[in-house]
């Protein structure tokens, strides 16, 4: 019976065939994956600029089968991220303004407590212009 050539052309054309079945869907022609709703709440944290440190050490991660939910905690991490990221912006923009204004002050003070210039130090002044 296994000594027939029928048999062996059957196999040859089955292991064809699933060879080729298998190439037809992994070029993405067997449909797509179906979407399933994640399997855990969402996380209750404010938008990312208002998050807070309390917010932080309050927040409870969903517990996996191995460890903390992955999805969770990198979605924590990315809003402490952008939230420390625009402080950050935030408070280099309000130092800048600070030392620009008090170079203004320490401008005008100085204005303000020179000894007038004559009239020789004056001319002084404009001929090294």
């Amino acid at each position: 019976m296994w000594h027939d050539s029928y048999v062996l052309v059957v196999l040859v054309l089955a292991a064809l065939a699933v060879v080729a079945c298998v190439v037809w869907v992994s070029m993405g022609q067997g449909g797509a994956m179906a979407e399933f709703p994640p399997d855990v709440p969402p996380l209750e944290l404010p938008e990312a600029a208002q998050v807070t440190a309390v917010d932080l050490v309050t927040v409870q991660f969903p517990v996996g089968l191995v460890g903390y939910h992955t999805g969770s905690v990198d979605e924590t991490l990315q809003r402490a991220a952008t939230a420390i990221r625009d402080r950050d912006t935030r408070i280099a923009v309000l130092e800048q303004k600070v030392a620009e204004l008090m170079a203004g002050r320490l401008q005008a003070r100085h204005e303000i407590y020179a000894p007038p210039a004559g009239p020789a130090e004056a001319v002084e002044a404009e001929e090294s212009w």
